[in-house]
């Protein structure tokens, strides 16, 4: 008897058991900051000098070295401050990168430029993943033309690179469809002071299960909007889609739309102190449909005047929630 009451404890536990796995970005979330490397001191291995590993390195200045003036320089010397900054700005910004692995076994992260930036919401961009015979580079070659020619201004010397880098985080948009990829780069390969100067983030999102399913996960998923809060804290503009999976849409089905605040409601409150304090626009996308959580709850506050704000957020998160569940059935 007591052998089969084991038996029977232990096929629970392992049914029990991925239940209690948190969301996929959870152990890179909570990670602790790279450690610090010194900087441009020997050849860096092949297949890791992506163009965010040499920024990386660049952005690490020992205190034996310094920046100069670079008098000699007629760019530097001639014309202004805020002149470079638009030309900076011109050189470096207004696109979109999609960054992503390699499908090749050494799974390298690469950074593709959009080449259509207008419609980066729309499609599947496969266009922008074009493969080639060598690893992309930032100087134009025959069988890719195409280079980024980001690194060569970036690197020109530490004057410009600390004029413009920050340009490089601010004026562009970062597009991710991988969960690991998206927090190896904002916590492995991201230098901490860079990530308040993204504005722009896109995230194609994989749940392997509902954020509300236990309590790692809930935390995991609360954690998550903390760090676009906190640490993310130039974003104008975050658009999420939570890409399509069964059992996180038939739990979303199966939850009451008045009971779904414990993992609505740190999208919602992130999305209106992020739009209170500097206008940041936050989209969730679900099968297609564009939730838009600050027009939702401004609707919502418009039609209850007499509401507190606590009242508002909770009739918001219902609001939010029959959205998803109802943007579910209307693509099937």
């Amino acid at each position: 008897m007591n052998d089969l009451s084991s038996w029977v404890g232990g096929l629970a536990s392992r049914v029990w058991e991925p239940q209690q796995k948190g969301l996929p970005f959870g152990s890179q979330l909570h990670a602790s900051p790279p450690r610090r490397q010194r900087t441009l001191t020997g050849p860096l291995d092949p297949s890791q000098e992506t163009i965010w590993h040499r920024l990386q390195v660049m952005s690490s200045v020992e205190p034996e070295q310094r920046t100069h003036l670079q008098e000699q320089c007629n760019f530097l010397s001639m014309l202004p401050l805020d002149i470079r900054m638009i030309i900076y700005d011109t050189v470096l910004g207004g696109m979109v990168f999609h960054i992503g692995t390699e499908t090749d076994v050494r799974n390298r992260i690469l950074t593709h430029i959009c080449h259509h930036p207008e419609t980066v919401g729309q499609g599947d961009h496969q266009d922008c993943f074009a493969p080639t015979f060598r690893r992309p580079s930032s100087a134009p070659r025959d069988d890719y033309p195409q280079a980024t020619g980001l690194l060569p201004l970036l690197v020109t010397c530490r004057r410009i690179y600390s004029e413009a880098i920050g340009t490089l985080y601010s004026a562009n948009t970062f597009d991710f469809w991988q969960n690991r990829v998206a927090f190896h780069f904002l916590k492995g390969m991201l230098p901490p002071q860079r990530l308040h100067s993204i504005r722009r983030f896109r995230w194609g999102m994989q749940l392997p299960h509902h954020p509300n399913l236990n309590a790692r996960s809930r935390k995991d998923w609360n954690d998550l909007f903390t760090f676009f809060s906190r640490e993310l804290s130039g974003l104008q503009h975050l658009h999420i889609k939570l890409n399509r999976n069964h059992p996180f849409e038939a739990m979303v089905e199966q939850t009451l739309d008045d009971d779904a605040a414990p993992w609505i409601q740190p999208m919602v409150l992130m999305a209106i102190e992020a739009n209170r304090k500097r206008g940041c626009k936050v989209e969730v996308v679900t099968n297609g449909a564009v939730h838009d959580i600050e027009v939702i709850f401004t609707a919502i506050r418009k039609a209850h005047v007499n509401a507190s704000r606590n009242r508002v957020v909770d009739l918001t998160c219902t609001e939010m929630h029959r959205r998803i569940r109802l943007s579910f059935d209307s693509h099937d």
